[in-house]
């Protein structure tokens, strides 16, 4: 069955091509549309200190698997906005399956200032993750992509998406534009940045911010074995 899923994953991105990236910084203004970048992660794999690794990987960050003694960690920064995080979101959920045991894989947000409404998609994410449905509404926002992203106001649309999951709205509501919620988004951006993160996705494997251009499942899987030592 893996085997079979894995092809079917290749077999898809091979169809869509190299799988590139939302870059963080181009001379778009803040209310402009995507920029696809082969380039827009680095070149070659980055080592992060030692004293940075709460940038990466704080106590408080969601967890999509969480094992009692993980042997990696795997830290995925987002943009819900980004149509290339879509893609990745596919990837992380077959390595949720494969890893999910070994191996703890953490979301964050990285809203590029330049996509106007990745912030409200990551507060709506968290704000549903309050009532455990993460990945239910990650899942949803990335799925309807093309129906928000150029919007003037998403608030009511998310809200409906939040009903369609069977969430309590007005629990949803009260989160999506409470000030923790709206700190925890901006903390996870400012981590981002100072990690000088180049683009979304932006994927980190224990110390190492993980090399993006041309990436498909298996390249991935293979980052994870050699973590695991497989």
């Amino acid at each position: 069955m893996r085997k079979s899923i894995l092809a079917l994953l290749i077999a898809w991105l091979l169809a869509v091509g190299t799988l590139v990236s939302c870059a963080a910084s181009d001379s778009e203004s803040s209310g402009g549309t995507a920029t696809a970048e082969a380039s827009a992660s680095p070149s070659a794999e980055t080592s992060i200190p030692a004293d940075r690794m709460e940038q990466v990987a704080p106590a408080d960050a969601r967890a999509i698997t969480d094992p009692a003694d993980p042997k990696a960690t795997l830290v995925l920064f987002t943009d819900y906005q980004c149509p290339y995080c879509a893609q990745m979101d596919t990837l992380i959920q077959q390595a949720k399956n494969d890893y999910g045991d070994e191996v703890r894989i953490l979301v964050r947000n990285y809203p590029l200032p330049k996509h106007q409404n990745a912030a409200p998609a990551a507060r709506a994410v968290e704000a549903a993750a309050e009532q455990g449905a993460q990945e239910a509404m990650a899942a949803s926002i990335f799925e309807h992509q093309q129906d928000w992203k150029n919007q003037s106001d998403v608030d009511d649309l998310f809200v409906s998406y939040a009903e369609d999951l069977g969430l309590d709205t007005e629990k949803f509501q009260a989160d999506y534009t409470s000030d923790a919620i709206r700190d925890r988004v901006v903390q996870d951006l400012e981590d981002a940045q100072d990690l000088q993160l180049r683009g979304t996705p932006s994927l980190i494997l224990d110390d190492r911010i993980l090399e993006l251009d041309s990436v498909d499942y298996g390249a991935i899987q293979e980052q994870l074995d050699a973590a695991l030592n497989k």
